[in-house]
């Protein structure tokens, strides 16, 4: 299947409330559902173009409205999410931006967050209704604002980060927990991550009032 960037994969948490993840949603030039996510489009003039996963918790009417578009991968070895992200890859994606991944299940939100930290080798972002995470392998240059709230995930106590225009900036050095890279914020209109050995979740809180 050609895929039309950008691609988006809805997951079956929480429906977007904030314009941003629901901008991203109603702008998707392919718009990938997993599983029982597809069920949220039934009554809304917005279809996905494939419905990705083990297909054990869409309805009945969804599995007919979408018929020509299922893709079943019946394996309980991966989550939906991780199965249609890779379903993605296969078709040639080159990046795709995530929404309805958190809220609805505590344990579902943070498998999937924990999910990102694969090395699927595509760029990946998420969307919730609080801000934004992205996932950074190498280096890059984020766009932000001074006072913007900031946070780095590592996937291990392994990981060296480098970062500039941040309170709190690190100089090729690891984080002694996973969880002490909150409370963190820019100070500047950009910021700058880099890391070795290892994968980086990036938040980044939207601007009050948006």
């Amino acid at each position: 299947m050609l895929l039309r960037p950008p691609v988006v994969i809805l997951a079956d948490g929480a429906f977007p409330a904030h314009p941003y993840p629901l901008g991203a949603l109603h702008s998707a030039g392919t718009l990938i559902c997993c599983n029982g996510a597809a069920d949220r489009l039934l009554d809304q003039a917005l279809k996905p173009d494939v419905v990705v996963g083990d297909l054990d918790s869409i309805s009945v009417d969804a599995r007919e409205a979408y018929r020509d578009r299922l893709v079943e991968i019946p394996s309980q070895a991966s989550s939906d999410l991780e199965k249609a992200i890779r379903w993605a890859v296969a078709q040639g994606a080159e990046g795709v931006t995530l929404i309805g991944v958190v809220g609805l299940r505590d344990d579902h939100t943070l498998g999937n967050l924990l999910v990102l930290w694969t090395d699927f080798d595509i760029d990946i972002n998420l969307l919730t209704d609080t801000g934004e995470f992205t996932v950074v392998r190498t280096e890059r240059v984020f766009s932000s604002y001074p006072g913007q709230a900031v946070a780095l995930f590592p996937s291990s106590t392994e990981v060296r980060i480098t970062s500039s225009g941040l309170q709190y900036p690190l100089q090729d050095a690891p984080l002694e927990a996973m969880h002490k890279g909150t409370s963190n914020s820019s100070t500047d209109a950009t910021f700058s991550v880099g890391v070795k050995g290892g994968t980086l979740l990036v938040y980044q809180a939207y601007p009050a009032g948006d």
